[in-house]
C-alpha cells in the first residue's frame, strides 16, 4: 500500500474517532441541561418513599408517570442481559442509534417493552442518557471479554465503559464503585442478592456518597436466577434504606 493511501486511511480513522467522542459528549452536555431530578439524597437520609416493583418493566412506567428526562441510571443486578434490537423488532425499528423518532420510540414503548428492553426503551424515550451497571465480579470478566471483540470501549482497574445504540455504559463491580456525580435513577433487582449479601450493597452505596431521587427495587419475578431466597434479601435491604417491603 502507498504512504499516501496509508495516511488517508489514518486521517479517515481519526475523524471518524473525533467525531464518535464529540457526538457522545454533545449527547451528555444535552442531557444534563435537560435532566428533570427531585429533590436528592443518599441512601442514609431518603425523605422520598422508594417503589417495589414485580418487574423491570414497571420501573419504566414509574420513571415515565414522573416526567424524568436525561438521567443516568445505576442498575444492581446479577447480570447484563444484552440483546439485538434487530433481532427482536421489526426491521423497520432498528436503529444504530436512538432516533428522535416519536412513532418509534412509542411503538417501542407499547409492544416491545419487558426486562430484557427496559432501558433501552427509556433511552428511545429521552428518560436516561447513561447506564451505570453495578454487577459481579464473574459478570465484569464476562463483559470485558465481550467488550474486547467491539471498536469502542475501555478497560481499566475500575471497571469497562462501552458505547451501543448512542448510549454510553459503564460496568463495574460494588467493590470498585465510586460516587456518579449527579443524582442517580437507583434499580436494584432482586437477583444482585444471588451472589451477594443487602448490607455489602448498602454499605457500598453509602460509603460512596451516592445520591438519588429515585429508588426502585424490583423482585424481577419469572427471572431464572431470582427464588424467594434472593426476594427475601431484597426486603431486607429495603428495611436497611428505611422502608418496609412486603
Amino acid at each position: 500500500m502507498q504512504p499516501l493511501a496509508i495516511r488517508t486511511i489514518l486521517v479517515t480513522i481519526g475523524i471518524i474517532l473525533l467525531c464518535t467522542v464529540a457526538a457522545l459528549y454533545a449527547s451528555d452536555r444535552y442531557g444534563k441541561k435537560h435532566r428533570v431530578v427531585a429533590t436528592a439524597d443518599t441512601l442514609q437520609s431518603l425523605s422520598g418513599m422508594p417503589h417495589q416493583v414485580e418487574a423491570p418493566a414497571d420501573a419504566y412506567r414509574i420513571w415515565k408517570n414522573a416526567g424524568l428526562r436525561g438521567r443516568t441510571v445505576l442498575f444492581v443486578a446479577d447480570r447484563w442481559e444484552s440483546f439485538d434490537p434487530g433481532e427482536l423488532m421489526p426491521p423497520q425499528l432498528f436503529r444504530a442509534y436512538p432516533l428522535p423518532l416519536y412513532n418509534t420510540a412509542k411503538l417501542l414503548e407499547d409492544d416491545y417493552l419487558n426486562g430484557t428492553t427496559f432501558l433501552y426503551v427509556a433511552s428511545m424515550n429521552k428518560i436516561i442518557r447513561k447506564i451505570v451497571a453495578l454487577l459481579p465480579d464473574g459478570e465484569i470478566t464476562r463483559l470485558a471479554d465481550a467488550a474486547r471483540k467491539t471498536k469502542y470501549y475501555s478497560i481499566s482497574d475500575r471497571g469497562i465503559f462501552v458505547s451501543r445504540q448512542g448510549v454510553p455504559r459503564w460496568y463495574t463491580s460494588g467493590s470498585h464503585f465510586t460516587s456518579i456525580d449527579e443524582p442517580v435513577l437507583l434499580y436494584v433487582g432482586a437477583s444482585y442478592f444471588k451472589i451477594y449479601e443487602p448490607d455489602d450493597l448498602y454499605r457500598q452505596l453509602v460509603q460512596s456518597g451516592q445520591r438519588t431521587d429515585s429508588v426502585i427495587l424490583c423482585n424481577e419475578r419469572g427471572k431464572e436466577s431470582v427464588t424467594p431466597r434472593e426476594i427475601a434479601k431484597l426486603a431486607e435491604f429495603g428495611r436497611l434504606v428505611g422502608i418496609a417491603v412486603r
